[in-house]
C-alpha cells in the first residue's frame, strides 16, 4: 500500500452490491483514508473479515472544498503495487 501524500484523512465512500446474481440493492460503506488505495484496502479487508460475496462497484472521495463526491474507481481495476 502507497504511503500517505498528506496529513490530512478525508471520507471515502465506497459503492457494493451484494446478493444473489448481483441483483440486490447497491450500497455503500464509508472509510476515512488517506488515499482511495488505503480506503480500498480496508474495504477488501472487511470483505474477508466477514467473509463476503460481492461486487465493488465504484469508490469516491468526498471533496470537502466544493462540497461534493469526486470519482476515483480507476483504482478498482488498476491497484498500485
Amino acid at each position: 500500500m502507497k504511503k500517505p501524500d498528506a496529513s490530512r484523512l478525508f471520507e471515502y465512500r465506497i459503492k457494493y452490491n451484494i446478493g444473489v446474481a448481483h441483483a440486490e440493492m447497491d450500497n455503500y460503506h464509508y472509510y476515512n483514508a488517506y488515499n482511495a488505495e488505503q480506503a480500498l484496502a480496508f474495504h477488501f479487508k472487511m470483505v474477508a473479515k466477514n467473509n463476503l460475496k460481492m461486487q465493488t462497484l465504484s469508490v469516491e472521495k468526498f471533496n470537502p472544498y466544493a462540497n461534493r463526491w469526486e470519482d476515483e474507481s480507476e483504482i478498482i481495476n488498476h491497484p498500485e503495487p
